[in-house]
């Protein structure tokens, strides 16, 4: 019997000493997992997303470019045209430096492809901005450069959301490995809870202590990943949609208007002397005249529509079942209406005011472009109608000598 006693208590060391080992290697297993989840794929995620902005201002730079009257207001567009460039260069450098699977290589080099594509466009526009051939940079920036960033955009899309699924799946394989995990060491500690109450409730503890900080570190990646995806679609500065969102649900509005027959409304909003506002109050000022108007445009739209900052002082507006020219033109004297309210921002007070183009799907164009262009066209006309008109009212003014 004391054999028997002695041999049942060896067992019962040996397998409590399994327990433990096999405790250990879990619980390290399971963090050397979360450091290459958190290291490695978060990374990947933010260096994707660096390189969606980075090319985002890159051809926001080359826009304002080729839009740009000014020639020294050119020349500054063309530096940062070349200062986001090079962001674009660091953040694929540092991608390829990374250890990458088959998707991931594979992925890059579609980008390889298409960067050689783009940055040819890009410096055929930049050089016919430079000498002044604007109506053809234009051209160029839609008929040809923009298909290819679009193409680009979801290219590098396609990356992010690759690294969320390969965090996503193995956060389950983690979370799924330690319930089982769980439940062996609890079934263990219940059969050894007879002879070692003390030694199994430690074990117990120890686990549940483990399995808590898990839980709470998937809770926090799952914040990261919603903060990550929020901040790749949205303005920072009005927490409006940006160009990407909102070209992404354009064109789903438009699948969607098709299929079902209804018709869409796309409005361009560009703020008039937004410089000026800069140049004379100051930047900050500035900000928070942006903050302001999208807030306005906000309360504009329904939650069904979509308000987006596209960049600098130029929004878009996208209205969902606009069945008629009239109810359209009603939209943009409220839109008007609305941006030109008077506000005061500390010790200044701004009388703001806009130009505007929309345009209707269908009766305007059936794709993305084609409306865009259209609205793009509109607010123009009206911008340089507005000037026409200031300045034919100003030099019917008298001057002091009684001529005009």
């Amino acid at each position: 019997m004391t054999r028997q006693l002695l041999a049942g208590f060896g067992l019962f060391i040996f397998l409590m000493a399994v327990l433990v080992a096999h405790a250990v290697w879990h619980i390290n297993d399971l963090k050397g997992q979360m450091r290459d989840i958190v290291e490695l794929r978060n990374r990947k995620i933010q260096l994707a997303t660096d390189l969606q902005e980075a090319s985002y201002n890159r051809h926001n730079a080359l826009v304002y470019q080729a839009l740009a009257r000014d020639a020294f207001e050119r020349d500054e567009n063309f530096q940062q045209y070349i200062k986001w460039g090079f962001q674009v260069g660091l953040a694929r450098a540092t991608l390829k430096s990374l250890p990458l699977d088959d998707f991931e290589s594979a992925n890059l080099q579609r980008q390889d492809q298409l960067v050689l594509q783009i940055i040819d466009q890009q410096e055929l526009i930049s050089d016919l901005a430079a000498r002044g051939v604007m109506e053809e940079a234009r051209s160029r920036l839609a008929t040809d450069l923009r298909p290819l960033n679009r193409d680009y955009t979801d290219i590098v899309e396609a990356l992010r959301r690759h690294e969320r699924d390969l965090i996503r799946s193995a956060l389950e394989r983690a979370q799924s490995a330690t319930q089982h995990a769980i439940t062996l060491h609890l079934a263990l500690g219940g059969v050894l809870i007879l002879l070692a109450m003390g030694i199994s409730e430690a074990i117990r503890r120890l686990l549940w202590r483990d399995a808590l900080t898990i839980c709470e570190q998937l809770r926090l990646l799952e914040l990261a990943g919603t903060r990550l995806e929020h901040e790749a679609t949205h303005d920072p500065l009005t927490g409006l949609a940006n160009r990407v969102l909102f070209y992404r649900r354009l064109e789903e509005a438009i699948v969607h208007a098709g299929e079902e027959g209804f018709s869409l409304a796309v409005l361009y909003v560009d703020l008039d002397d937004f410089k000026q506002v800069n140049d004379m109050h100051g930047h900050a000022v500035g900000d928070v005249l942006l903050q302001v108007i999208a807030g306005r445009l906000r309360h504009v739209v329904r939650v069904a529509d979509t308000a987006a900052r596209l960049g600098g002082d130029e929004f878009a507006l996208l209205f969902v079942g606009i069945q008629e020219s009239d109810e359209c033109l009603s939209l943009y004297a409220k839109v008007e209406q609305e941006v030109g309210l008077s506000l005061d921002i500390g010790d200044v007070s701004l009388k703001p005011s806009c130009s505007i183009g929309y345009a209707l799907y269908p009766s305007d164009g059936a794709s993305l472009d084609t409306l865009l262009n259209t609205a793009d066209t509109r607010m123009y006309q009206e911008k340089r109608a507005r000037k026409e008109k200031s300045m034919t009212s100003s030099a019917m003014q008298p001057n002091p000598q009684g001529t005009t």
